[in-house]
């Protein structure tokens, strides 16, 4: 019996301190993560707090949450790259020939991970240079969509058809930012060649000025209609610029179009639409002039 109790307390004493070590890897991992999301919190609740403009509140809180996710990663990869090395010493297993293994090893993945390297590379360009956050739209290696998460390898893209795209950061080299500080509406529209282009333009700024007046906190300035922009085959095109707050420039610039065709309606002010005329020559006796079918 003495033996027995003898060796339970020798297995005991060789198992307590790896068994401590997992606990405390469990507790500092879930402690680095509540912190992370209350930091964040506090962050975001301080932006709010103060009195910048819309677009660069929301703009802050992108960027916190960018960074939120990426200290995170970094902090719980290295509390378990520390917890393991700790681990293997409770466990009387010598770490220093594994360090040089691992750096001997490190080399040779570097030299053949060269892509991968890149990627990260990029990432972090990406968010010291704040290119872009997460829930910014953008255009990257032809995908346009969502920055749903982002990562020092990867950037994950939610296309307005659904789609996830998985964009390496190494294969970022341009990227195209709709909703970075602010955005901009771009409204054409075309009217008819007979129309008072003066009355139409004044329509479209009274238009452009009722909808400022009812969403002005998303309306950062004076809506700019610019008058004639094109000759078209079958419209003279006019232009009205709408500046918002990053990521409104789509929701107010369907209002104001749906405002300024029953706008256009009610002044009997024509959108036409492409037409053309059909000649037919034919050889009808008495009739050698060409028949024009519309």
């Amino acid at each position: 019996m003495d033996h027995l109790w003898a060796a339970t307390l020798a297995v005991l004493s060789r198992i307590h301190i790896p068994v401590l070590v997992l606990i405390g890897w469990w507790i500092v991992d879930r402690a680095a993560v509540l912190f992370a999301a209350r930091l964040f919190r506090l962050a975001v609740a301080r932006f709010e707090a103060r009195s910048d403009s819309i677009g660069q509140r929301e703009a802050n809180v992108k960027r916190l949450q960018t960074l939120k996710g990426l200290a995170t990663q970094i902090a719980r990869g290295s509390v378990a790259v520390f917890a393991v090395l700790t681990l293997l010493g409770s466990l009387q297993i010598d770490v220093r020939p594994i360090l040089t293994g691992f750096g001997v090893a490190g080399l040779a993945v570097s030299l053949a991970a060269q892509n991968i390297i890149r990627d990260f590379i990029n990432g972090i360009v990406v968010v010291l240079e704040d290119h872009y956050s997460v829930g910014d739209v953008v255009t990257i290696s032809n995908y346009t969509g969502t920055v749903e998460r982002f990562t020092l390898r990867t950037t994950h893209l939610r296309t307005v058809d659904g789609e996830l795209a998985i964009v390496p950061n190494g294969a970022v080299t341009q990227v195209l930012n709709f909703t970075k500080n602010w955005s901009r509406a771009k409204i054409d529209v075309g009217v008819a060649y007979d129309t008072d282009i003066s009355r139409a333009m004044k329509v479209m700024k009274e238009v452009a000025e009722t909808l400022c007046d009812e969403y002005r906190p998303r309306i950062l300035d004076t809506p700019d209609v610019q008058g004639i922009l094109a000759f078209d085959d079958s419209a003279v095109v006019l232009r009205c610029l709408i500046k918002t707050v990053p990521g409104d420039q789509w929701s107010l610039g369907r209002e104001y179009r749906l405002r300024l065709k029953e706008a256009f309606d009610r002044e009997g002010i024509v959108i036409p639409f492409p037409q053309s005329d059909v000649w037919l020559h034919g050889a009808d006796e008495g009739s050698p002039e060409p028949k024009r079918t519309p």
